[in-house]
């Protein structure tokens, strides 16, 4: 099975030490489907529909810093990164994510 990993980070604050690993509870039974459903974005803006809604449902607290689909069984995985069209957050600045650290 297949899940959605998200890495957030508490708003406002050091993203370091308050990052953390979210995982979606929906599973699909290929990387396709997840992949799919992890690229999916609105037409109102633009933005991938599983981390706004992720954002929304956290009562915007958190941002995520890194997503990803990942197979237990196979060690398969896909990720994606936030842009940042007017520029990272203050917090962010000079921050480099480990790709593997959440995964």
């Amino acid at each position: 099975m297949f899940k959605i990993l998200i890495l957030a980070y508490l708003i406002g604050a050091d993203p370091v030490d308050t990052q953390k690993t979210f995982v979606l509870d929906n599973n699909f039974e290929s990387m396709e489907e997840r992949k799919q459903e992890l690229l999916l974005k609105t037409q109102d803006n633009n933005t991938y529909v599983v981390l706004y809604d992720f954002v929304v449902v956290n009562n915007f607290k958190y941002d995520w810093l890194l997503a990803g689909c990942k197979n237990d069984d196979t060690g398969e995985e896909f990720i994606i990164e936030p842009t940042y069209p007017e520029g990272k957050p203050d917090e962010l600045k000079g921050i480099i994510l480990d790709k593997n650290f959440y995964l």
